[in-house]
């Protein structure tokens, strides 16, 4: 049986006020996503030093006019906690939670995602904080949102994306209200009919900018993704038309990542080593990493990726096209040797990948040779060279920089 987590003293203390203010007959909510999980958000959020709280619950036995799903809002008096403004919800769900200034206004906002219980509608609502009431200042449909600071202008911006409908494609819009609280818009129409969205992600250009790369559900087990670009006053394509996201197309999932480090995220997109039918059950899949580089998608690496696993093995420059991986049966290890015109033929064993669960299972293998690499709770990853004579053999200290860890 699942019971909620227990409240801490200050929570204890919330929820107490909470109950003698609305009633006892009250259940909390929590949002779905983001850094804030918990139904009590505990933030200065009009700066005079002391702390308000936010609490999400749901009121039963309310009448079928009314949205049982409310939002609480307590402040501090002499120390103690006191409700000074309790609303209705904008929807049947919490889905994600921030509190954040934005835009030239100042001050912080309270920008809530709600949906609807099946979560096929969503809606966004900011509010500001203001004699002691939760004031609403604006209000439109989400399928994702985040707040950044997307023009290196120290000032933050909304991002939404909003998913295709009929015969109109996915669209972004940027928002940012300005001295006077007034958003001013900027949108661009996405190039697919995009029906979902996995994550916003940040990332520096050449010239110092950030570029915004959005992964999208483009299809019913495959994703793609779009790199935009916000100067300030125009917000537009990064990649070029003939150059399109159809070519970072790969399984859900795959998200883009950061996987080297250096502030440039990169997509993988997938393919298939050497010697395997694209259509074979078997087949081990090849990651290319590609990135964007004066306004074209650019393959920076390749090689395996095993994002359960969280890492990332980047083909040396003398083993692109000569090297394909077989697993070996036995023990699972992944083989990669050199590549002689079909699998069977890719005998001469190069490198091995292994992996042993458990302190023992660990100490076998730097019996039997391996050269570990790093652990991960009670995880050892491993690999092991064979030598040869081979003109593209490398050695364990060789290939250490070709490993990185997501």
């Amino acid at each position: 049986m699942l019971s909620p987590p227990s409240l801490n003293g200050e929570q204890e203390q919330i929820y107490r006020t909470l109950q003698n203010t609305v009633g006892k007959n009250i259940l909390l909510q929590y949002p779905k996503t983001g850094d804030y999980l918990s139904s009590f958000i505990v933030y200065d959020i009009d700066g005079d030093k002391h702390d308000e709280a936010i609490v999400f619950y749901r009121k039963k036995g309310v009448s079928a006019a009314e949205n049982d799903l409310r939002v609480n809002l307590l402040d501090q008096m002499d120390g103690k906690w006191m409700s000074v403004c309790d609303i209705p919800a904008e929807g049947a769900e919490i889905e994600r939670v921030m509190i954040s200034s934005l835009g030239e206004e100042g001050g912080i906002k309270i920008i809530v995602g709600y949906s609807v219980v099946d979560r096929s509608e969503r809606a966004i609502v900011i509010y500001d904080y203001k004699n002691n009431q939760l004031e609403e200042n604006f209000k439109t449909s989400y399928s994702l949102f985040d707040i950044h600071d997307i023009d290196n202008d120290e000032i933050n911006e909304l991002i939404i994306l909003q998913s295709a409908e009929a015969d109109e494609n996915a669209q972004m819009l940027i928002y940012k209200p300005d001295s006077m609280g007034n958003y001013r818009r900027w949108n661009v129409e996405l190039r697919s009919k995009f029906t979902d969205f996995s994550q916003i992600l940040y990332g520096l250009l050449e010239d110092g900018t950030t570029a915004i790369y959005i992964d999208a559900i483009a299809g019913a087990t495959t994703m793609q993704t779009d790199i935009l670009h916000f100067t300030g006053d125009k917000l537009e394509y990064m990649i070029r038309q003939e150059d399109n996201s159809s070519n970072t197309t790969r399984s859900i999932g795959s998200l883009t990542i950061d996987i080297d480090k250096d502030g440039i995220p990169e997509i993988p997109v997938q393919d298939v080593f050497p010697g395997y039918d694209a259509a074979a059950s078997d087949q081990i899949k090849l990651t290319r990493w590609m990135t964007i580089s004066n306004n074209k998608l650019i393959e920076k690496y390749r090689g395996y990726y095993s994002q359960s696993d969280g890492y990332a093995f980047m083909l040396p420059k003398e083993w692109i096209g000569t090297v394909t991986v077989v697993l070996d049966q036995l023990n699972g290890d992944l083989v990669f040797c050199r590549y002689n015109g079909s699998l069977s033929e890719s005998t001469t064993e190069l490198m091995r990948i292994g992996i042993a669960e458990g302190t023992e299972n660990c100490n076998n293998k730097l019996d039997e040779g391996y050269y570990l690499l790093y652990s991960r709770g009670k995880a050892y990853y491993f690999i092991k060279t064979e030598e040869s004579t081979d003109s593209i053999y490398l050695n364990e200290g060789e290939l250490l920089h070709c490993f990185m860890i997501s």
